[in-house]
């Protein structure tokens, strides 16, 4: 194996983690998934990464497409409405997103603020009515990322005193005027308001029924067990499979953070808030916001979609050193 692709090892043991204490109904479709998404994968991280650069427009404008489709077409199922379905196969456009923001957040470093901010706006608004709490976060952390390389120093200053001023205007106008704000944003809003700020005194089965099996090393019945709350059914299985699942997210988060590169950088700070919240989550230390552990948990969405991220890194990193945090340097050459 070439030294470039090392960082698929952690990958492969999380994937073989998951489709070992998965049920027999889901291993199948979780080996396809994990099969597709390695062939992929490797294909993206032959390409160049110019190459792939060039149809990013292309590629966002057919995501805007499926998140428009998914608003119109679905309707609410468990709370949200963020897929599409495919005879037996359901994808969910949202989490094709990360890829592509990526890219475009590379390609149009340089533009106008005001559009840079547009890109990631539209997409943003249309995750939220879904409602996907989670993709939102992460255009958000992405989106962070990037204007700290895109502003100048006064700029940042400028924008986060804007962004403070809002908080705290709505904080202000939520505290004593709802009824103003239910006209503006309607009541879903209050809503997931209400899930972060009561998520403490939240005593559902999924978050109870999670901790108890983990506890007693005996699973009890909980919804998601699969998807965002794998880590209790696997912890409930085998407590010591914490050790691997640990070790393995850490030596992938460094491996992504030591390649240095404009993508990875991001990534990184993506991944790591996304293997933090999934934990916590299942520890019933922060609000359940439909976080998927990182190469664990059933999906296949989640898992092509982080692929294609993990393609991309190998891409960068392979075909150009210059592209070591010099996004600029690169889209004007």
């Amino acid at each position: 194996m070439k030294r470039k692709y090392l960082i698929l090892i952690p990958i492969i043991i999380l994937f073989i983690i998951s489709i070992i204490y998965l049920p027999t109904s889901l291993k199948i479709k979780q080996s396809i998934w994990v099969s597709l998404s390695l062939i992929i994968c490797f294909i993206i991280s032959k390409i160049k990464f110019k190459k792939i650069l060039k149809y990013s427009m292309f590629m966002y404008i057919f995501i805007i497409i499926l998140l428009v489709l998914v608003l119109v077409l679905n309707k609410f199922t468990n709370g949200s409405r963020g897929w599409i379905t495919l005879g037996s196969i359901s994808i969910q456009p949202s989490e094709f997103l990360k890829p592509v923001l990526i890219l475009m957040s590379i390609k149009y470093l340089k533009i106008n603020n005001f559009l840079y901010l547009l890109i990631y706006l539209i997409p943003c608004v249309l995750i939220f009515l879904e409602p996907d709490t989670g993709g939102v976060i992460y255009c958000l952390i992405l989106l962070l990322y990037f204007l700290n390389i895109k502003l100048k120093r006064k700029e940042k200053l400028i924008y986060s005193s804007i962004i403070i001023s809002i908080l705290i205007l709505f904080i202000f106008v939520y505290l004593n005027n709802q009824d103003f704000l239910i006209k503006i944003l309607g009541t879903s809003m209050f809503y997931r308001i209400d899930r972060i700020t009561n998520f403490f005194s939240d005593n559902s089965i999924q978050t109870t029924n999670a901790l108890i099996s983990i506890a007693n090393s005996k699973t009890l019945y909980f919804p998601e067990m699969f998807n965002d709350f794998f880590i209790s059914y696997i912890l409930s299985n085998n407590i010591l499979l914490i050790i691997p699942i640990i070790l393995s997210t850490i030596i992938l988060l460094t491996m992504i953070y030591k390649k240095n590169t404009t993508i990875s950088k991001a990534v990184f700070y993506v991944f790591l808030w996304q293997a933090w919240w999934n934990i916590a989550m299942n520890l019933k230390l922060v609000p359940v916001i439909g976080i998927p552990y990182l190469f664990l948990s059933y999906g296949g969405s989640h898992i092509l979609s982080s692929m294609i991220i993990i393609g991309l890194i190998i891409s960068m990193g392979d075909n150009n050193k210059d592209y070591k945090n010099k996004a600029v340097a690169y889209i004007l050459d």
